[in-house]
């Protein structure tokens, strides 16, 4: 039995699933990309039949090539986890076409294509995402725990390691 997790604001699925993933990445990185769309066609059928629960975490890390990945989710609404999904689907999708642009070019981006507005509440949430990231020593981006087992995408766990992951414990 794993633990109560931590800062759910984006959670996906049976809360009482068997099998919790919890993923610590950032919009600006192309491994959290490549992560993001495997975890999305792997992970989606567990969810929807209560099998999974998947837990996002943006991980707004102090590092130059992720900055503009936390302008961005200083922009999601986390009190709307489905929107924030779909967007987080595009935004990765479409990540080398406004990742290096400045942060002004991103910020109209979100605001005009997006609709989407600064939402002062996601301080807090990145400060607490951050203060557990700390606390359980996640150094990079992505970080995927399953079951509180730790794994470095793509390192330690690649797309097919992650369906093995949950399948394993399924059976």
């Amino acid at each position: 039995m794993t633990k109560e997790i931590e800062n759910t604001f984006l959670c996906y699925g049976n809360v009482d699933a068997p099998v919790k993933v919890e993923v610590f990445l950032n919009l600006a990185c192309p491994y959290c990309a490549t992560f993001f769309q495997a975890a999305d066609e792997i992970l989606t059928p567990y969810i929807d039949n209560g099998q999974v629960q998947y837990v996002i975490k943006h991980f707004d890390k102090p590092r130059e090539m992720l900055i503009y990945g936390t302008l961005a989710n200083a922009f999601l609404d986390y009190k709307d986890p489905v929107r924030v999904y779909e967007l987080m689907k595009e935004l990765f999708a479409n990540q080398s076409n406004w990742s290096e642009a400045d942060s002004n070019a991103i910020k109209k981006m979100l605001t005009e294509q997006y609709g989407l507005k600064e939402e002062p509440d996601n301080i807090e949430t990145s400060l607490k995402i951050t203060a557990e990231a700390i606390k359980r020593n996640v150094k990079m981006v992505p970080t995927v725990f399953i079951n509180d087992k730790e794994f470095q995408f793509p390192v330690e766990l690649d797309a097919a390691q992650l369906k093995n992951e949950v399948v394993k414990i399924l059976n």
